[in-house]
């Protein structure tokens, strides 16, 4: 069968990944790469140039120029719904890096363009790939852990005020009239975000949140958005309890998730999955080693219909920008708070987290209280 004509949009950082692994997969044959800011990705660019790929200043003139049947979009979040869109509308098939779009009424039209016109749309939710992710799944929808109760995620994660100089829309609201909301939530803690919609019920399918309350901060300098917060959704089949922050500046860093069924509970990280079940000694333990070309090859074999799902189709990837812009919503603002009020924020983070409450529920005194919001009928998100 023919190789899957690609052309890779974003050279610098998450595109390095992106472009080594299109490079070494020989199902693709990489046609082009397009940088809109050439000057701060020379060594990107001579690399490309090495293995005989173009690279052009724009993606439009790019596909205008070359003939491709799909595009992958390592871009900064700003751009999601504008390239998505367009690569839609022009007949290719689009592998975007997460979140899927930042507005909620942007992702809708990706949905509605990819079903509509028979193509493949998916976001590089690397752990929707990962086998130990996949096997929840399936022991989740089985109804061995019965009746789902509770979801609680937690992220904590230590980013520097180096990390949000790195570049011009780090942390930013809006970047060139664009909404970008580069705050932890769409960046940092997103994939655990789509990971507890897709464990949040026991259907083929992601929850999606039916209310929401959450709380925002800001404590890195400069910030216009989020490094902390915590929100609480009702999932339909599940409460889901979450808390995300990059204030973290002790060791270890926290990704982990727990879901909570009537017979069972499970524990998931990026490594494993554990369950224990009520009336069981022996714990179900999947641990199979993950595969960072999953999400790649399976875009392959959706576009060959070799494969009948992408892992992360833009109609599931939805919900999670659904649940952040419900997030966002419901605070309504992004609270500034200093380092001293945040020093103890691991600790506060797992407190919470135990209780299952919003830092405004535990006597927090920098804390406010977001509003409660029905997400039944949410369908458009435009700013704070």
């Amino acid at each position: 069968m023919e190789p899957v004509r690609v052309a890779q949009v974003g050279v610098g950082g998450i595109g390095g990944y992106h472009r080594g692994i299109v490079h070494a997969l020989d199902d693709y044959v990489f046609v082009a790469a397009a940088e809109r800011y050439p000057d701060k990705q020379q060594s990107h660019i001579e690399q490309l140039d090495e293995w005989g790929v173009p690279v052009y200043g724009d993606i439009w003139s790019m596909l205008d120029d070359v003939q491709v049947d799909a595009v992958i979009l390592a871009v900064p979040h700003h751009f999601h719904g504008e390239y998505t869109i367009g690569c839609l509308q022009r007949g290719l098939h689009v592998m975007c890096e997460k979140p899927l779009t930042v507005l909620v009424q942007d992702g809708r039209k990706v949905v509605e363009l990819a079903r509509s016109r028979g193509l493949q749309a998916g976001v590089d939710f690397q752990y929707t790939g990962y086998p130990h992710s996949a096997k929840l799944k399936q022991l989740i929808m089985s109804g061995d852990l019965g009746r789902l109760q509770q979801i609680v995620g937690v992220v904590a994660w230590k980013r520097l005020d180096e990390y949000y100089a790195r570049s011009h829309w780090a942390g930013k609201q809006y970047v060139e009239d664009r909404a970008c909301f580069d705050g932890v939530l769409m960046n940092q803690a997103v994939h655990l975000v789509n990971s507890a919609l897709q464990m949040g019920t026991r259907q083929d399918d992601h929850a999606a949140p039916q209310s929401m309350q959450a709380e925002m901060y800001r404590v890195h300098e400069g910030l216009q958005v989020e490094d902390l917060t915590c929100l609480r959704a009702d999932l339909g089949e599940a409460t889901l309890h979450f808390y995300a922050t990059t204030c973290n500046m002790e060791d270890p860093e926290i990704t982990t998730l727990e879901i909570i069924g009537s017979k069972g509970v499970a524990s998931w990280d990026t490594d494993k999955a554990v369950v224990r079940l009520k009336g069981r000694d022996e714990q179900i333990v999947f641990d199979e080693p993950t595969d960072r070309n999953a999400i790649h090859t399976n875009f392959i074999e959706c576009i060959r219909g070799e494969a009948h799902r992408l892992h992360a189709p833009a109609d599931r990837a939805l919900k999670a920008t659904l649940t952040i812009d419900g997030a966002y919503s419901s605070a309504g603002q992004i609270k500034k708070i200093s380092w001293d009020e945040a020093s103890d924020i691991k600790a506060l983070i797992l407190r919470a987290c135990s209780r299952r409450k919003l830092f405004s529920e535990m006597g927090t005194p920098w804390a406010f209280e977001g509003q409660p919001i029905d997400m039944k009928d949410y369908s458009e998100f435009n700013g704070l």
